[in-house]
C-alpha cells in the first residue's frame, strides 16, 4: 500500500482497511509526502473510487488530544478562513480515534515553486501580478474581525497573541537555537545583560502594536497554486498580532531569492493593495511597524532555521539564515531603541555564517 518508505521519524499513517472504511472505497494507495518544519506527517491517498486524491493529516500529542476531545484549531479556523472568501482545504473525513484527518489535495505546487521559476527566468512582471493576488489573501485576513457581542464565545484564535511573552520567549529561543550552538557567539556578561533589556523592551513595544487576525507562518510554502486559485494551509496557529506580520513574512520571505530592490517593491505592492481596500489608516499603521516587525520576524525564523537543522533534522535549513540577514538589510531594519538587537548582533551572525 505504500510504494516509498516512511523516513524515519515520520508519524504512520491509519491501516489501510481504517482508511477503506473512512473513506467507503475498497482499493487505495497512500504516498507519504514530504512536509516542511512540522511536526506532523502527511500522507496522499489514491483510488480509483474517488475522482481526486485526499490528502491526510497525521497528529500527535496535543493536537491528537484535542481533535479526539472535538476542539482541533485547524478545524476551527479552516471554517474561519473560508467564511471570509479564503481557499482552504475542506474536510473529507475525521479519524479522532487515530488521530488524522482527511482532507482536499491541491497537489504539489507551492507559490515558492512558481515564484523562484519566475526569478530565474526574469519574469518580473509575473511575479508582482502573482503576489498581487497573495495580498488579496492578506487583506481578507485583516478583514476578520474579534466578534464584538460579549455573549458570544470567542474565536481559538482571538484566546492567544503575539503578547510580550511571546515576543520574548521568540527572541530567546533565537539566542538559544542559533546564536549560542550554530553561530558559535558566546557573549559576555555585559552582552547579555544588554541583549535581555532590549529584549524586554522590544517585546513590550511590539506588544502594544494593534492587533488583528493573524496567520503567523504565512510565507511561499504555505501557498497553494490550484485551479488558478491560492489556497492557504499550515494556518492552526493563528492569532492576534500586528497588522503587519503576514505582510512582512512574505515579502521577505528567505525561501524565495528576490532581490532587495523587489522585496520593497512587493512591500510597496502590499501597502498599495492595503490603502485601497482598508483605508490610509490601516496604511499609515503598517508603514509605522512594519520593520521592528521584520526583525522580530526574522530573528524568530533564523533561530528556526538552528533549530529544525540541529535539534529536529529536518535538513539543512541554514542555507536560509544569510536571505533572512540580507532581507533584513534590504528594509534597513537598524533602530536606535534596540541598538544590540537590530544591528550588533545581526553583524555578528552575518560575520559568523560567512559568504
Amino acid at each position: 500500500m505504500l510504494p516509498n518508505p516512511i523516513p524515519t521519524g515520520a508519524l504512520p499513517p491509519p491501516t489501510p482497511d481504517e482508511l477503506r472504511a473512512a473513506l467507503g472505497i475498497q482499493e487505495l494507495t497512500i504516498e507519504w509526502l514530504a512536509g516542511d518544519g512540522s511536526d506532523r506527517s502527511y500522507y496522499r491517498i489514491k483510488s480509483p473510487s474517488i475522482a481526486r486524491p485526499v490528502v491526510l493529516m497525521q497528529l500527535s500529542g496535543n493536537d491528537a488530544r484535542a481533535l479526539h476531545d472535538g476542539r482541533y484549531d485547524w478545524l476551527e479556523v479552516a471554517n474561519i478562513l473560508a467564511v471570509h472568501g479564503i481557499k482552504v482545504p475542506r474536510l473529507v473525513k475525521s479519524m479522532p480515534d487515530q488521530a488524522a484527518i482527511i482532507i482536499e489535495d491541491y497537489g504539489n505546487i507551492m507559490l515558492e515553486t512558481r515564484a523562484i521559476e519566475m526569478v530565474e527566468s526574469g519574469r518580473r512582471d509575473d511575479i508582482f501580478s502573482i503576489y498581487e493576488k497573495s495580498n488579496e489573501i492578506l487583506i481578507h485576513f485583516l478583514e476578520i474581525k474579534v466578534p464584538s457581542d460579549p455573549r458570544e464565545e470567542r474565536p481559538v484564535w482571538t484566546r492567544r497573541a503575539f503578547d510580550a511573552e511571546r515576543f520574548e520567549w521568540e527572541l530567546n529561543f533565537f539566542l538559544k537555537k542559533f546564536v549560542e550552538p550554530v553561530a558559535r557567539i558566546r557573549l559576555t556578561s555585559d552582552q547579555n545583560d544588554i541583549v535581555q533589556a532590549e529584549i524586554k523592551d522590544f517585546s513590550a513595544c511590539l506588544s502594544r502594536l494593534p492587533q488583528h487576525f493573524v496567520h503567523r507562518d504565512f510565507h511561499s510554502r504555505n501557498i497553494m497554486l490550484f485551479e488558478d486559485r491560492q489556497a492557504v494551509i499550515d494556518f492552526q496557529d493563528a492569532r492576534l498580532g500586528p497588522a503587519s506580520y503576514d505582510a512582512v513574512s512574505l515579502c521577505f520571505d528567505s525561501y524565495v531569492p528576490f532581490s532587495s530592490e523587489d522585496r520593497l517593491k512587493l512591500m510597496e505592492q502590499f501597502l498599495r493593495q492595503a490603502s485601497s481596500k482598508l483605508g490610509n489608516a490601516m496604511r499609515t499603521e503598517i508603514e509605522q511597524q512594519w520593520k521592528s516587525v521584520l526583525l522580530q520576524r526574522q530573528l524568530k525564523a533564523i533561530g528556526s532555521f538552528g533549530y529544525l537543522t540541529i535539534d529536529k533534522n529536518k535538513g539543512n535549513y541554514l542555507r536560509y539564515v544569510k536571505p533572512a540577514i540580507a532581507a533584513m538589510r534590504a528594509a534597513d531594519v537598524r533602530d536606535s531603541r534596540w541598538p544590540f538587537l537590530s544591528i550588533e548582533l545581526v553583524d555578528l551572525i552575518d560575520s559568523a555564517m560567512g559568504s
